[in-house]
């Protein structure tokens, strides 16, 4: 079978960083005003650094993506491939099942491992990473996830495509 591709949304994440730019302006527009609290200032600056590098590294995920020719999620016979901030890969062989997760009105595709691989995921994280996938287990029943915002592919698609190739496995 051929690998599937799964790209961040062009005009999804166009969205966002001008929503960002526009928040961030917002922000630089306060702090230049003379009149405004000191609580106020603090906030444009909260405002500036969050929306701000946000809506940039936003940008730079993407136009990388692009230029790089590299997706964000890569599905293939043995596993999806995910770059992000922190890359990784999920072989087929370690799943046992993928289950479709709804934390408020986010979708994720929740992916439940095999005991031993969960067993080892868990002794192989450092504190932070063991409390974190406490937590992903306690709100979106699994470890981890695969997020689906943002993405090229409906989450409804990406799940049938996952089932189907961890049958094929």
């Amino acid at each position: 079978m051929q690998e599937i591709r799964i790209y961040h949304s062009i005009w999804r994440t166009l969205l966002l960083v001008l929503c960002g730019a526009a928040f961030t302006y917002a922000s630089v527009t306060i702090l230049m005003d003379p009149r405004t609290s000191f609580f106020m200032n603090i906030i444009a600056v909260i405002g500036v650094v969050f929306f701000g590098l946000g809506s940039l590294f936003m940008l730079f995920m993407v136009v990388r993506e692009r230029l790089a020719h590299q997706a964000f999620m890569t599905i293939t016979d043995k596993g999806v491939v995910v770059r992000g901030t922190k890359a990784f890969v999920v072989n087929f062989s370690d799943v046992e099942s993928f289950e479709m997760v709804h934390v408020g009105s986010q979708k994720f595709v929740a992916i439940h491992y095999k005991p031993n691989v969960e067993i080892q995921k868990m002794e192989d994280a450092g504190f932070l990473g063991r409390m974190t996938r406490r937590l992903n287990t306690r709100v979106g029943n699994a470890q981890e996830h695969l997020g689906t915002t943002g993405m090229s592919m409906k989450i409804e698609e990406m799940f049938s495509i996952l089932n189907e190739r961890l049958k094929q496995a």
